[in-house]
């Protein structure tokens, strides 16, 4: 008889070690007028962000361990969600959401994780976006702001409808995809090791534009003007030319397309 009891007991905690990750285990709702900026600094879990109606920002957490959920809170019109120091995350499956109301424009936002991934609709900030990733998947849908950064070390990066005053997306290994509404305002750089590089931008747009890798290859496209050295280094003046944008890698490939 002891010896079923045991094993029921072992039954259960492993439904709830395998619980799925969508059950609610948080949910609380802020009153965005008294919120500026969010900081959102994770470590496994996944982070995925919503324009909703309303006047709330509503942040729900899904896990099968509610014991070992990120930390939320409000200090300083920040709103603060950050993963608690933990020795392993291993059987613990999580995921943020972050509901935001349309009507909220943010001062900055800033989203850090290491293995979790990333994914938004719209991030829409007055000052700035900065992304760090180590080795998670960032996806962002949108992007309006002055000074858009982000990196990662292996993970892939996917950013579209980009429309900012400039930027500077990194990655080691990670490939990085990038579609521009408009052309920057200021000088702005897409740098990568191996990963590939990949940039859409409008046809009817003004840049200078810049490409060189040390030993990976430049696919340019067929309707850009002035073309120089394609191959490992290349250079047009799209339109009237100015800002300069540059893309660099040391063997990955680099793509532009003009759409």
């Amino acid at each position: 008889m002891k010896k079923l009891v045991i094993i029921f007991c072992a039954f259960l905690l492993s439904l709830q070690l395998f619980a799925d990750p969508k059950n609610i285990v948080y949910n609380q709702a802020f009153d965005f007028s008294a919120i500026e900026n969010l900081d959102i600094s994770l470590t496994y879990e996944n982070l995925q962000i919503s324009r909703i109606y309303g006047n709330e920002i509503v942040v729900e957490i899904g896990s099968n361990n509610i014991k070992k959920i990120p930390q939320v809170s409000v200090q300083d019109e920040r709103l603060k969600i950050i993963s608690k120091v933990q020795k392993s995350s291993r059987g613990n499956k999580c995921n943020v959401y972050v509901y935001i109301p349309q009507d909220f424009d943010a001062q900055s936002i800033e989203l850090h994780n290491v293995s979790g991934n990333i994914s938004a609709d719209i991030l829409q900030t007055q000052n700035a976006v900065h992304i760090n990733n180590v080795s998670g998947r960032t996806d962002i849908a949108a992007c309006q702001t002055e000074f858009f950064t982000a990196s990662s070390l292996s993970g892939n990066i996917t950013l579209q409808k980009i429309s900012v005053d400039f930027f500077d997306f990194s990655s080691t290994s990670g490939n990085i995809f990038v579609e521009l509404e408009a052309a920057p305002l200021a000088s702005s750089k897409i740098k990568n090791g191996s990963g590939k590089s990949q940039l859409y931008f409008p046809k009817e747009t003004n840049f200078e534009l810049s490409a060189f890798t040390v030993s990976g290859s430049i696919k340019t496209p067929d309707s850009s003007p002035d073309k120089k050295n394609a191959g490992t280094n290349y250079q047009s003046i799209i339109g009237t030319g100015d800002p300069q944008l540059s893309i660099s890698s040391v063997s990955g490939k680099i793509e532009i397309t003009a759409y």
